[in-house]
C-alpha cells in the first residue's frame, strides 16, 4: 500500500468511527404512552365514582399530598386534608350526581393532564369544563392541579337544595 492509499484508508477509517461514535444509542426502554395513558384515564375514572358515592376519602386519595384545587368563585384549597375537608363539605351541603366526560388527555414521562366537561344533575343543570393534572408518583397517577368552571352563572341565591337518589 502507498502512502496516498494509505491516508486514505486512514481518513476514511476515522470518518467512520466518528460517525459510529455519533450515533445515538439509546439503552433505554421506549416508554409506552398507551400503557400510561390507560393507567391514568384508570384513576381518573375513580374521581366520578367516588364523588357519586359521596366518599370525600376516596376522592381525596386521588390527590397528591401537596395538590392542589382551583375550583370557581372560592379560594385555591391547598394539600390533601384541606382537599378531603372541602369535598366532604360539597358532599353533604350541595351534592348533585356529576359526570364527567373527557375530550382529550396526554401523558409525558411522569406527568399527565385531562380536560373535557362535565355536568351535574341538578335543577337547573349545570355544565362546566375542567382541566385536570396528574403526576405519576409510586403510589399511582395522583391529581396534582385540577381546575373547573361553569358554563354559566348559577341563578341568584344559587342552586335549590335537593336531594338525588
Amino acid at each position: 500500500m502507498n502512502r496516498k492509499n494509505s491516508t486514505r484508508f486512514l481518513l476514511a477509517m476515522v470518518c467512520a468511527l466518528a460517525i459510529t461514535a455519533c450515533e445515538q444509542k439509546s439503552s433505554a426502554p421506549v416508554p409506552d404512552t398507551t400503557a400510561d395513558a390507560a393507567a391514568l384515564n384508570t384513576a381518573a375514572g375513580g374521581w366520578e365514582k367516588a364523588y357519586n358515592d359521596k366518599n370525600a376519602d376516596q376522592l381525596a386519595a386521588l390527590y397528591a399530598e401537596d395538590a392542589q384545587l382551583l375550583p370557581p368563585g372560592a379560594t385555591e384549597v391547598s394539600g390533601r386534608d384541606a382537599i378531603r375537608a372541602y369535598f366532604a363539605n360539597d358532599i353533604e351541603k350541595q351534592w348533585a350526581r356529576i359526570t364527567i366526560k373527557s375530550d382529550s388527555s396526554g401523558v409525558g414521562g411522569d406527568w399527565g393532564w385531562r380536560s373535557g366537561s362535565w355536568s351535574a344533575e341538578t335543577m337547573p343543570m349545570v355544565t362546566g369544563k375542567y382541566i385536570e393534572v396528574w403526576r405519576r408518583t409510586a403510589d399511582g397517577w395522583r391529581l396534582q392541579k385540577d381546575i373547573w368552571n361553569m358554563d354559566a352563572e348559577l341563578p341568584e341565591g344559587g342552586l335549590p337544595e335537593i336531594s338525588v337518589n
